[in-house]
């Protein structure tokens, strides 16, 4: 079933192409774009780089990036690596030069579209660094969930997934009641203490797989569910609800008593892209706030 991540791509890698120990990991870095510091391990003997997110392995949200681009060929044991152009609109370019095919080394930039990659190599220290570099650029420090830029580039490659698969896909839209007159008695800092505690909450009831949530800004949430009945993800929502309800929000002496809102749609026949299914969560999330506040509709 929130927002890569730096992001990493992490592909399969299958037995054969399984490297020696120590041995370096051919990746192409983001330089420059959107996505700057997205990282693509090179783990397979041939991957499409495009921005279809189901014929393309390498997964490039840059609407001036054609759908299948071009194809990377990996060799590992022969350290051999190489990109050929597969008829794209604008052209593949290597250090500047347009290509057919051609081979790539270490330092090359790559430009498809408006997007610029480096090709380059990570032992294991790079990778931990790029790891971290990960953790502080996508996540929310306060509250420990995904930013609202990694959920805004990674929801539509989930949709897309989600819709030509046929399979389940649910979002859920969280916001706190009654933050405003917290902040306004109480001072902000109590309230960024609510924040904190609501978004840790959110991040305990996610399923452990198949989920992610996100921190929209201020005292707004969004998650997604993969492969989840609107049952099974309104069964979350309500125990999100219940647990935001219970719990004792406290700085000092002082205890405040917000609640949560929530709204839940599901992916159907008539939802025809992810703003669309956003839209009808947002939607739902309006209903719960209409019918009183402090409960979850759908």
């Amino acid at each position: 079933m929130s927002g890569s991540k730096t992001q990493t791509q992490i592909l399969s890698m299958p037995d054969a192409f399984r490297g020696k120990g120590g041995r370096r990991q051919p990746v192409l870095v983001v330089v420059q774009g959107e996505e700057i510091g997205r990282r693509y391990l090179l783990n397979e003997a041939r991957l499409v780089l495009g921005r279809d997110p189901v014929g393309a392995q390498l997964v490039v949200s840059d609407p001036s990036v054609s759908a299948r681009h071009a194809a990377l060929s990996v060799d590992l044991d022969e350290e051999r690596y190489a990109i050929r152009d597969l008829g794209s609109r604008n052209g593949t370019f290597v250090n500047g030069v347009r290509v057919r095919s051609g081979a790539l080394r270490d330092g090359d930039k790559v430009f498809v579209g408006a997007t610029v990659l480096k090709f380059t190599f990570h032992d294991s220290i790079e990778d931990r660094f790029h790891g971290e570099l990960d953790r502080l650029m996508h996540l929310d420090s306060l509250t420990g969930l995904y930013v609202r830029r990694w959920f805004d580039q990674e929801f539509p490659r989930v949709f897309e997934q989600a819709l030509s698969r046929g399979r389940l896909l649910c979002v859920a839209m969280m916001d706190m009641d009654g933050l405003k007159a917290v902040n306004d008695r109480h001072g902000h800092q109590l309230g960024s203490h609510c924040i904190s505690q609501a978004g840790r909450i959110i991040k305990q009831c996610l399923p452990a797989s198949g989920a992610a949530g996100a921190r929209f800004g201020g005292d707004e949430f969004a998650a997604w569910f993969c492969d989840a009945a609107i049952e099974d993800v309104l069964d979350v929502a309500e125990s999100i609800r219940r647990r935001v309800q219970a719990f004792e929000f406290r700085e000092g002496e002082v205890v405040v008593e917000p609640t949560m809102s929530i709204g839940v749609a599901a992916l159907s026949s008539d939802v025809s892209s992810p703003e669309e299914l956003l839209r009808l969560a947002d939607e739902a999330l309006y209903r719960a706030k209409k019918n009183g506040r402090n409960t979850v509709c759908r």
